[in-house]
């Protein structure tokens, strides 16, 4: 790649059950290109659920094919429960993941295990990184494949073992041991993955900022409040159930580096999310019917309202 040949970089934000709205924005991208999307990025960062995604694009899978996942077996992976009514469903809930995590995490490592087999990064068909927390020591990490020389270390760590421990959220699944060490979900830190991207292009990769494009996928928390309101004097259960502390992370955590990523890369950032539709009963994992066709939908509308000519430029 020559010195002013664009870089062009895939980021893709964490939120659970949501990231069927990411799915399906980059299925209809996928769809229109006639390619494996992949092609058209030089990095994929996927952070949380994104993670999925991006090892998915990475490994050339077609992403319709997780659309379809998430939409037939979402409720495998977590429950076929609403989000919980009244307070006594609200507390039901919440102790649901009191004494240990609320969810296993084995249909999802069938299902990881069923695409990748094996795999290890360093078989990855394109670039790509999954941001984790490593909770045995409190350490960030970011599993990357070995696209450069000052990027290596993970080249024999199996593909579905590192998106199994990028998507442990704590008190949702069980941490992921690699090594001698557990992991867990990278939304601790990077709900967004833009930044994280950024940095490995620009100081790993010895890419020039202005050389960089990005193409941002959020998972539909644009403008997030909860169904109820805020109190002022909301307590644990205020603040936990309905999930509204951890989608306010990931709401403002997805704002922020937005802004951070406008303000750097101009003209040349783009990103695709959708408003939170307050009165859809939608939630990290809150997989029902009504929820995959909520989110679907949302999609479709985002792929209906982007401005053609200046996501071209993305691709």
């Amino acid at each position: 790649m020559s010195d002013d040949t664009e870089f062009r970089i895939l980021a893709l934000s964490g939120g659970g059950y949501l990231g069927l709205y990411s799915a399906a924005v980059l299925a209809a991208l996928e769809a229109e290109v006639g390619e494996p999307i992949g092609r058209r990025f030089d990095l994929i960062a996927g952070t949380s659920v994104g993670g999925i995604i991006a090892a998915v694009v990475a490994f050339e899978i077609p992403v319709a094919r997780l659309v379809d996942f998430f939409r037939d077996q979402g409720t495998d992976v977590f429950s076929p429960r609403p989000m919980p009514g009244g307070t006594f469903g609200r507390l039901l809930d919440l102790s649901r993941s009191v004494l240990g995590p609320k969810y296993g995490s084995g249909t999802l490592r069938d299902a990881l295990r069923a695409q990748f087999g094996d795999a290890t990064f360093a078989e990855a068909l394109h670039p790509f990184l999954l941001p984790a927390v490593n909770v045995t020591h409190s350490l960030t990490k970011v599993f990357k494949t070995p696209h450069a020389r000052a990027s290596r270390g993970d080249e024999k760590v199996r593909v579905c073992d590192a998106v199994l421990a990028a998507c442990a959220a704590p008190a949702y699944f069980p941490s992921v041991r690699i090594g001698d060490a557990l992991y867990a979900d990278g939304g601790l830190f990077a709900v967004a993955p833009d930044q994280v991207a950024l940095h490995e292009a620009e100081h790993f990769m010895d890419v020039d900022l202005a050389r960089v494009r990005m193409l941002s996928i959020g998972t539909a928390t644009l403008g997030y409040q909860p169904a109820e309101g805020v109190d002022a004097d909301a307590g644990a259960v205020g603040w936990l159930s309905d999930g509204r502390l951890i989608l306010t992370l990931i709401a403002v955590q997805q704002q922020h580096e937005q802004a951070m990523a406008e303000d750097r890369l101009g003209a040349r950032y783009l990103r695709l999310d959708a408003r939170w539709p307050a009165d859809a009963g939608l939630g990290i994992d809150v997989a029902t019917p009504k929820a995959a066709r909520t989110l679907i939908d949302l999609a479709a509308r985002t792929m209906r309202e982007v401005d053609r000519k200046r996501l071209k430029a993305f691709l």
